[in-house]
């Protein structure tokens, strides 16, 4: 004979019929309605809490992974870099994860990201670049002037 108390606070026994060895279910309902405890309400808050994080990681997940997908799409280019035992660590760690396949993907996430993090000063940078350039070409064309 086994004696249980389900979820609802319902009791349920289970008992072996002696002259037929078969098995006999009683459940006997609880009359009195369960009152919630101070633990009832904290697990329901942990559950809660557990429900909101993971929720929290998948769309972080799945932020990190259109990240990797951006920086990996576009690589048509080589560039051979020499970095420090930090960086490398860096890199063999998020290979070693399994977060990506080769050094290479890893770099090319990382200068990616370091590029979208630093769009303010690249396109001051490009501003920059692009007056150099008109002053280039007024010299240019000053110089040619003068030849003829």
């Amino acid at each position: 004979m086994r004696d249980d108390i389900d979820e609802s606070g319902d009791v349920i026994i289970e008992e072996k019929d002696p002259e037929k060895g078969d098995i006999i279910v009683t459940r006997m309902a609880n009359e009195e309605s369960r009152q919630k405890s101070g633990f009832d309400d904290i697990a329901s808050s942990v559950k809660e809490v557990a429900q909101k994080t993971g929720d929290v990681i998948n769309k972080a997940t799945e932020s990190i992974s259109k990240a990797i997908e951006s920086a990996l799409n576009a690589r048509d280019h080589v560039v051979m870099v020499r970095v420090n035992d930090d960086s490398l660590r860096s890199l063999d760690a998020l290979v070693q994860s399994g977060i990506f396949k080769s050094r290479s993907e890893s770099a090319a996430f990382l200068i990616s990201e370091g590029v979208k993090a630093q769009s303010d000063l690249f396109e001051r940078i490009s501003l920059k670049t692009e007056e150099i350039e008109r002053l280039r070409s007024e010299l240019k064309s000053i110089i040619h002037q003068e030849e003829d």
